[in-house]
């Protein structure tokens, strides 16, 4: 059967992928959040200085400019009707020595320099193309502001004025502008990760301290509490926590008493049970016993009789050591002594016992179906008993002549260990009871070996399973783990 695809399931695992495993925590992301808030606000606000910055210093760059291009004009007026070469070159030194100024320029009407602050412009003719941009943006890698001015004498235009500023220490005002904003960034995000942390340790301090409660409390212990000091909200969850603990430690003292008064009932009705049984099972041959023994007292009584009355005591009272030997193996089952061994060893032992038994016929066939000897954890003497148990069970079922068959498989790292035989069957109703304590459908019997079986292979780590059909025969079988 192919598995239900889940896409919730899939887009959970592909952000587990990306998102890497420490800011899987409340307290990672309440830093990461808070410290990204800090950057992201001190981020604005430094673009909007500086965006605010930038435009006030390029309208003081341009407001300087045209002064300086207006006193250029005012103070070249004259010199430049009298083409007084002298005073225009004056004028230009002074501007020159003015802060920004990279080059300052004095043009006739017709197009030529008559002074300028760069060597070899004098008398060159600037043509038609003037130098000017007095917009900002500057084209890419122009660090030169660039205007001109008109000089006039009412409307005549009498040559013009051309000024340039250069940017380098508006860009260098700019950047260190821009550093300290970084320097603020950092500093805000170094203030908001220790804020951050400090809220963290204030939000996650009871839910650490409620983890560690709800670890404790899955443990077993029910008495844990926590401690409960602020009135925000994980302080009211701790508050439900502890009410949440002292009803569960109500409702397990509960349970443990019902569980007490339970078992010390079903112990009382077990102790009954098993009286009864024990003197329904001892009543008949203790009678026997009895008879038997005032017959004996009789000096009349011959000496065939006297031998029968003799086998009658001999034969009631080892039914009575066995009755008594099976109810004292189900009382006081002892703990296995796990040894590593060969369980095939321990089956052929126990083949050599059945083959000596009373209830056992030669008309039965034993076929071994051995598919490895690989050794086991187990109690050989409580597996013994096992394999006893059931081997009598399989042989008593049979009524003619028969086979029984032993057959051990490996599975993986577990060997199935499985009896099979070809006898009356057992009826579909007594499946379910066969392993209850004090049931048997056979006369004689006790009711209590494949209860001793139970408890012996619950003790290994395994049970006991049984396959039948009424007529034909049953398998039983039980596994065993492989010792290493």
């Amino acid at each position: 059967m192919t598995e239900a695809h889940n896409p919730s399931d899939t887009k959970q695992r592909r952000r587990s992928i990306w998102i890497p495993r420490m800011f899987h925590t409340l307290r990672a992301r309440l830093i990461v959040s808070v410290a990204l808030v800090h950057v992201v606000l001190m981020g604005l606000f430094t673009w909007e200085a500086v965006e605010r910055q930038s435009q006030e210093l390029h309208q003081e760059l341009i407001n300087q400019g045209h002064s300086l291009a207006s006193l250029m004009v005012v103070a070249s007026t004259n010199s430049l009707l009298s083409e007084d070469l002298a005073s225009l070159d004056e004028v230009t030194r002074r501007v020159s020595d003015q802060a920004d100024v990279v080059y300052g320029e004095i043009v006739d009407v017709r197009g030529y320099v008559l002074a300028s602050t760069r060597a070899g412009r004098v008398g060159q003719a600037v043509g038609s193309a003037i130098e000017h941009n007095d917009n900002f943006p500057l084209a890419a890698g122009d660090r030169v502001f660039d205007l001109r001015e008109d000089v006039r004498i009412g409307d005549s235009r009498v040559g013009f004025v051309a000024l340039g500023l250069g940017t380098e220490n508006l860009e260098r005002a700019l950047a260190a502008t821009k550093a300290k904003g970084i320097q603020y960034i950092i500093i805000a995000l170094i203030i908001g990760s220790i804020a951050a942390w400090l809220l963290s340790l204030a939000v996650t301090r009871n839910l650490n301290e409620l983890t560690l409660a709800a670890g404790r409390i899955g443990g077993g212990d029910l008495n844990v509490r926590v401690g409960v000091t602020s009135y925000d909200e994980t302080s009211t969850l701790a508050k439900a926590f502890n009410l949440m603990a002292a009803s569960l430690q109500r409702s397990s003292r509960e349970i443990q008493l019902e569980h007490r008064k339970r078992t010390e009932a079903e112990r009382l009705a077990c102790v009954g049970e098993m009286a009864a049984s024990i003197a329904h099972e001892i009543r008949n041959p203790l009678a026997a016993l009895i008879n038997a023994v005032k017959l004996l007292g009789h000096t009349k009584l011959e000496a065939d009789d006297r031998d029968a009355v003799t086998d009658i005591v001999n034969t009631e009272s080892q039914r009575l050591q066995r009755i008594l030997n099976d109810f004292l193996t189900f009382a006081r089952l002892p703990a296995p002594s796990m040894l590593k061994g060969d369980l095939i060893e321990t089956i052929e032992q126990t083949i050599e016992l059945i083959r000596h038994d009373p209830l056992y016929d030669e008309r039965i066939t034993i076929n071994r179906l051995y598919d490895d000897r690989s050794h086991c954890l187990f109690d050989p003497d409580q597996i013994r008993q096992v394999m006893l148990n059931l081997m009598l069970n399989a042989v008593q079922s049979i009524t003619d002549k028969g086979q029984l068959i032993l057959r051990v498989t490996r599975y993986g790292q577990r060997l199935n260990i499985s009896i099979v035989d070809n006898g009356c069957g057992i009826p579909e109703e007594a499946v379910s009871e066969v392993s209850k304590p004090f049931f048997t459908t056979r006369k004689g019997g006790t009711g209590l070996g494949l209860s001793v079986v139970q408890r012996i292979l619950a003790q290994h780590g395994t049970a006991l399973s049984i396959t039948t059909r009424e007529g034909s025969g049953t398998e039983v079988s039980f596994e065993l783990r492989v010792a290493n």
